[in-house]
């Protein structure tokens, strides 16, 4: 098995856990021979940690010729130009989230892709995510009916004052967590349908500048309506992060589990429909349903969605075989993110 050799561009949150820690997982396919980052203690600690080579200079760190992959968990503001050059540089590219705040931007870094014949992958690793995996096959399998709507509800309330609050870093929640949720929520609407879109932005308990509260509505001529709620300004937490409506049954989940109902409807008894105005009961209309409930809950020793990633790409870069999320499908959510925020108010 070919061993691709990793630089990872970015040593903070996810450049340490989903990137390094992911590769480092995969030992047989991946070997980290590179780290960049600006911090000197960082540096000190991927050199500890992973005995690779360390930068603190993005383009000393592209000349770096053993690199052959590079994962950018670099600020979001610099991800379209650190993108960009390590593909010029020669080298296949993981894009951390988002990828911009605009769809010209993932354009230039598609067709920077194609010029120079190398893998460009877009990390949106939560639609890996084991759960939304189980979610997709319950609803293909047509047991719930039709879905009339789904909601995605990441909710809590608290303040956040790391870089990721401001604007100029390309910061907020539309841009930072949404991407995630609207991702999960593109998969059920067709690629070739026009949508209509909602979005209301707004600051609430934030300390820098950028939306920490956001609402997005989508709806296509058949997808269902699919309402996106992620805030940090509600006191009152939900139990379920989504809920789905369908014509024969529901789902209702959160981050680890699922339960659906569907409905027995051919056991409800015929009625018959009023042929005037009134009522003869003086009563609405009610009935007992009979329902069958089922359960899942991701497996203990489920592997994580991002190591799922990396190995999905592997197979990508050494057989040839098509990425499984791939950049346009990833600019589909940017072009939502771009809408949302002309018609967000902020």
């Amino acid at each position: 098995m070919k061993k691709i050799k990793a630089g990872v561009a970015g040593y903070g949150r996810s450049g340490f856990y989903h990137h390094c820690g992911s590769l480092m997982s995969l030992p047989e396919q991946y070997e980290v021979v590179a780290v960049c980052d600006i911090d000197e203690g960082r540096r000190k600690e991927a050199e500890e940690k992973m005995k690779c080579r360390t930068y603190a200079d993005y383009d000393e760190f592209l000349k770096d010729s053993e690199i052959e992959l590079v994962s950018i968990s670099t600020p979001s503001f610099l991800h379209t130009q650190h993108t960009i050059s390590a593909l010029n540089a020669g080298k296949h590219v993981v894009c951390e989230k988002p990828l911009s705040d605009n769809v010209a931007d993932v354009d230039k870094m598609i067709q920077a892709a194609k010029q120079n014949n190398k893998v460009f992958a877009p990390f949106q690793n939560r639609r890996l995510d084991h759960l939304f995996k189980k979610v997709q096959e319950i609803v293909n399998s047509g047991v719930l009916g039709r879905i009339v709507e789904i909601k995605i509800l990441w909710i809590g309330f608290g303040r956040r004052w790391d870089w990721q609050v401001f604007k100029k870093y390309m910061g907020g929640t539309l841009n930072d967590t949404c991407p995630h949720c609207i991702d999960w929520a593109m998969q059920f609407i067709p690629e070739d349908e026009p949508y209509e879109l909602f979005c209301q932005l707004d600051k609430t308990l934030t300390l820098g500048d950028a939306d920490d509260h956001v609402k997005i509505v989508l709806k296509s001529a058949s997808s269902p309506s699919i309402d996106i709620e992620v805030t940090s300004s509600s006191a009152y937490k939900h139990q379920e992060r989504l809920l789905i409506m369908g014509t024969k049954g529901g789902l209702k989940g959160n981050h680890l589990e699922l339960w659906w109902k569907t409905a027995n409807l051919e056991k409800l008894p015929e009625r018959v429909l009023p042929t005037e105005p009134k009522t003869v009961e003086r009563k609405y209309s009610s009935e007992d349903v009979e329902w069958k409930e089922e359960y899942w809950k991701v497996p203990d020793n489920a592997i994580s969605w991002s190591v799922v990633f990396y190995d999905l790409l592997h197979k990508s870069l050494t057989e040839g075989a098509p990425l499984f999320i791939t950049p346009e499908s990833a600019r589909r959510v940017i072009k939502v993110i771009e809408e949302c925020h002309k018609k967000g108010g902020m």
